[in-house]
């Protein structure tokens, strides 16, 4: 199954979807049927269950008038193909591309001790900057002083998805310059961010280095997922493979090609094992969810702070780990008394718990790819040179 598209739901029957069939993004059983009954009776027939209500498809005309509505068109079928094929292939028997192949080098080559004069230089990404503009926003606080109730009722005048407002543009190429900018918005933003927590604004300057350091990544999952769910809600014609990115570019998880070639010399369908998880593949079913919850700025706020500080006091442990944890029982009262005393929601556990599951989500899909980036360092996939690369730690590119 090809990587880039099986996290999208086939536009039929709601299942996980394999590609595009007939012009339409469905699952296989769903091309099948179309295929089968396109011209058979079932085109003229009315629907002959009482459960079809427009959401689920119980019988087959509905299901056929539903692939001719959502565009399948019977003369993009392929005829006289299958009898070419004189042998099945069998998929699990299929041989793995090998290292050769992949980079398009001998195997010589490869293994050949090369002096340090002969090897190919890293592209150097000098972070001194981006560091520096980091440091000086925590110095310098919030732009303007806030008031507000609480310390979680503070971080929403913090940007974040629920407040932006600036142009989008949709991409067809993502280059060097695009993925750049991703890192620069994200870790500025963050930093930003972090700025209207008090109490994280009286950690020492270094710490609070660390912890940015730890935790822009994760903001920014959370970040563009939350995002790509409002593009969804604001904009009804959205396409569901559109993913909006935190600085507004809007790009097709499906059709959107990648210069690649800056950061390794592997191929970007090799590149994407690697980098689905900065990338959110893997987690685009999640969006579903955070359109269906309706979430709150208030409950944004709770869920940036809590993946954050959870994922950097189990990272960086310690004496750090403590304050940390602190941060989240801090906030956790202020979430109790807005669900009490502002929506007048005692019982609201259960909202809650599906608000930190998706999180949950999020921090098991960086545990993940972990073992991924452990694998590309000892093969060499990026060939990338990073001037603080404890800044890239658990992003798939160190």
């Amino acid at each position: 199954m090809d990587t880039n598209t099986d996290f999208l739901t086939c536009l039929i029957c709601g299942q996980v979807g394999q590609g595009k069939h007939f012009g339409v993004f469905s699952c296989r059983a769903c091309a099948a049927f179309f295929r089968r009954a396109a011209d058979s009776k079932w085109s003229r027939m009315k629907c002959l269950s009482k459960h079809c209500n427009g959401k689920s498809y119980h019988c087959k005309p509905c299901r056929l008038k539903r692939c001719y509505d959502m565009g399948m068109d019977i003369t993009k079928f392929q005829h006289d193909c299958d009898g070419r094929q004189l042998i099945p292939s069998n998929r699990k028997r299929k041989i793995p591309d090998s290292i050769e192949i992949v980079l398009g080098k001998p195997h010589f080559l490869l293994m050949n001790p090369m002096g340090e004069e002969l090897k190919e230089k890293k592209p150097y990404v000098d972070l001194s900057f981006l560091i520096s503009q980091a440091s000086d926003i925590f110095k310098m606080g919030p732009p303007a002083p806030v008031l507000a109730t609480s310390y979680l009722q503070k971080l929403n005048y913090g940007e974040s998805c629920m407040r932006r407002t600036e142009n989008r543009r949709k991409l067809d190429m993502i280059t060097r310059k695009e993925v750049v900018s991703f890192w620069e918005y994200n870790l500025i933003t963050t930093a930003k961010w972090l700025t209207y927590f008090d109490k994280f604004q009286e950690l020492d300057h270094d710490l609070k280095m660390q912890v940015l350091f730890a935790v822009w990544h994760v903001w920014g999952r959370l970040d563009k997922l939350m995002g790509t769910a409002l593009y969804r809600i604001r904009n009804k014609e959205a396409n569901k493979a559109d993913r909006l990115a935190g600085n507004g570019i809007i790009t097709d998880m499906v059709d959107v090609k990648t210069d690649a070639e800056w950061m390794s010399s592997y191929p970007i369908e090799k590149l994407r094992y690697f980098l689905d998880g900065v990338r959110i593949s893997d987690l685009f079913p999640l969006i579903d969810e955070l359109q269906t919850l309706d979430i709150t700025e208030t409950e944004l706020s709770f869920m940036l702070a809590h993946l954050c500080f959870q994922y950097a006091a189990n990272r960086l442990g310690g004496k750090l780990a403590d304050i940390l944890e602190g941060f989240v029982e801090v906030l956790s009262q202020d979430i109790h008394k807005y669900y009490v005393e502002e929506k007048l929601m005692p019982r609201y556990a259960g909202r809650l718990s599906k608000l930190l599951k998706i999180n949950k989500e999020i921090l098991e899909n960086v545990r993940e790819y972990r073992s991924r980036a452990q694998v590309a360092r000892v093969f060499g996939v990026f060939k990338l040179k990073f001037s603080h690369p404890e800044i890239f730690r658990d992003t798939g590119y160190v």
